[in-house]
């Protein structure tokens, strides 16, 4: 089932394929359990001697790891926990029930020179009239509980819906992307996360979480009354071509009323009351959302890449909850790394 709105001056709704709330009849009052999926808490790719630890839940959500049985490489393990004691990729599969199971990959590598943590960047376009997007924020909710190595930025909108924080960077963004329906899901911002009733299977941006990255960011921003300075720097350990840098504002902890047309969800309510909306995108503070470009003599091994954005606050932002999103992203407009930190306050190199 697919619904199709748009908010006319908050008052008429007619159908238009500029505002889509995409829904399937599975998403609502399913109580029977079909299928279940398997992840790699911390993601599916480590270095060599790191142990993984796997969970297994059923398409309701129900952690079923401890009445499991978990193969690698077909091969029975004891419990949820395997240490590989080889660089390779392995197979995973779990088996409960009998139930259908898509097997996941494990990649096991090693690090050789500088290295930093690695982060994923998770795009949700989404909006507080949009009842499916709930989908969205459920998956944010369970992708939390399995890694901490991601970025979550909530891009929302359309403007002329009642959404309360709709703006410029946002439909820019929504362009960028091509969004004609609600929720939108990208994980890297290139790699699209579709849209079904299953909110607890991980294993796609999970997937794309690497043992490290040979790009570092470190920020330090200063406020000064209403005016905050961020200043940049990225480190290369390898020669890269092609990169581009782009730079975010969003507010954390937001309040508003939700709607959730998804009856296994949050109580199955129509309005989720009081919802705490994560990482919402205030500005832009690069050119483009797309980026701006670092020139290829900045990117080479062992360079290091500085840039510095000012940003006016505007009156009723919350200084407190207010962060810095920094990403370096491909030619192909692919997040390569990715990090956030709250304004006023300063990081260094992630290295490992």
């Amino acid at each position: 089932m697919k619904k199709r709105l748009i908010f006319i001056s908050g008052i008429i709704l007619i159908c238009s394929l500029l505002l889509c709330c995409r829904g399937s009849e599975s998403d609502e009052g399913n109580t029977t359990v079909t299928y279940i999926s398997i992840a790699s808490e911390g993601g599916s790719e480590k270095l060599l001697g790191k142990t993984f630890t796997f969970k297994v839940k059923d398409n309701l959500d129900n952690d079923v790891t401890s009445e499991s049985k978990i193969y690698i490489n077909n091969q029975l393990i004891e419990g949820n926990v395997y240490t590989p004691e080889q660089k390779g990729t392995y197979s995973v599969r779990a088996d409960y029930n009998n139930l259908p199971i898509n097997p996941i990959s494990i990649h096991v590598v090693v690090n050789e020179g500088i290295a930093f943590k690695h982060r994923i960047l998770y795009e949700d376009f989404t909006g507080t009239w949009c009842g499916y997007c709930t989908i969205a924020l459920a998956r944010h909710d369970n992708l939390s509980l399995q890694t901490k190595d991601y970025v979550f930025m909530g891009i929302h909108g359309p403007e002329g819906t009642t959404d309360p924080w709709a703006n410029a960077a946002s439909t820019e963004l929504e362009v960028l992307k091509n969004i004609s329906e609600w929720p939108g899901m990208f994980i890297n911002r290139n790699v699209v996360w579709p849209y079904d009733s299953n909110y607890t299977d991980m294993s796609l941006p999970l997937s794309m979480l690497k043992a490290y990255s040979r790009i570092g960011i470190k920020m330090n921003s200063m406020i000064s009354g209403s005016i905050v300075n961020i200043e940049t720097k990225v480190f290369f350990t390898e020669n890269l071509n092609n990169l581009k840098i782009a730079a975010f504002i969003v507010e954390d902890g937001l309040i508003h009323n939700q709607k959730n047309y998804i009856g296994t969800l949050y109580g199955g309510t129509s309005t989720i009351y009081n919802y705490i909306h994560h990482n919402v995108l205030r500005n832009k503070l690069t050119g483009s959302v797309a980026g701006d470009p670092i020139p290829d003599s900045q990117t080479k091994a062992l360079n290091e890449y500085a840039k510095t954005f000012h940003y006016n606050i505007p009156a009723g932002f919350n200084t407190n909850n207010l962060k810095v999103i920094i990403m370096v992203l491909d030619a192909n407009g692919g997040v390569l790394n990715v990090r956030e930190e709250k304004i006023g306050i300063s990081n260094n190199y992630e290295f490992l």
